[in-house]
């Protein structure tokens, strides 16, 4: 209970600071997606073909390269089942550019468990840490990340994820996104190692005023059995304001 309150204050004190700091530029970006399935780096999340709703806010905190970001995910099939894994995540993000050619960032995430039964801040919180960097003048993006978990119940370890991403600019409204990201697990919620998963997605963006809709289509090879048995074809819509 003292570790948590610990936490607890020093997040608050964090984002204390950052908000007496913020400049007026600072703004917020809304995000609402709806995926036919609830793929994480492999996992199926919400077995046997459930879509979820996967809405998010971020405020940016003007130039100062901080970012807060919360994400939810609800399942949209078999709520008596899953309504338990209703999940609400936290992120705290600095990004900057040391040089023109480099793009980094580190942050921290809270992942939390509170719809299931007899929740607990020990027992259904998960906390992560990530630090990444990417080459935004090279093609396709290349950009790497590393995501270490802390928590010792709901899973701990290492999880490296490359990736990149080109867009084709068909016109002023229309574009075409290649993306394709291959992870690594360092015994990330399994007792083993070795490249885990390789997803590669296509979406394409449509820009109608501040708003834009994005239709996405996704194909995961897993290659790990105890991430899951089979490779998940899933897609999805995002409304991005």
């Amino acid at each position: 209970m003292k570790i948590t309150r610990l936490r607890a204050a020093a997040a608050f004190a964090v984002l204390g600071i950052l908000l007496g700091a913020a400049p007026l530029a600072a703004q917020f970006e809304y995000q609402v997606d709806v995926m036919s399935r609830y793929i994480w780096r492999g996992f199926d999340l919400f077995p046997n073909n459930n879509p979820a709703f996967q809405p998010s806010i971020t405020y940016s905190f003007g130039e100062s390269g901080f970012s807060l970001n919360i994400w939810g995910s609800f399942s949209l099939g078999e709520r008596d089942i899953y309504k338990y894994l209703d999940e609400i995540d936290l992120t705290l993000d600095y990004s900057f550019s040391p040089s023109e050619s480099v793009d980094m960032s580190v942050g921290f995430i809270n992942y939390g468990y509170y719809f299931i039964r007899d929740f607990t801040f020990k027992d259904d919180t998960s906390q992560e840490v990530y630090v990444s960097a990417g080459l935004p003048n090279v093609f396709f993006s290349p950009t790497v990340t590393a995501f270490y978990d802390f928590d010792f119940k709901l899973g701990e370890g290492l999880y490296v994820l490359l990736e990149g991403n080109h867009t084709l600019e068909l016109s002023e409204r229309f574009g075409l996104d290649f993306y394709a990201g291959l992870g690594y697990s360092g015994k990330h919620d399994i007792d083993e190692s070795g490249f885990s998963d390789l997803t590669l997605g296509l979406s394409l963006p449509i820009k109608l005023g501040d708003w834009r809709i994005v239709p996405r289509l996704n194909y995961t090879f897993v290659f790990l059995e105890a991430v899951n048995e089979e490779n998940e074809l899933w897609f999805g819509i995002s409304i991005i304001r």
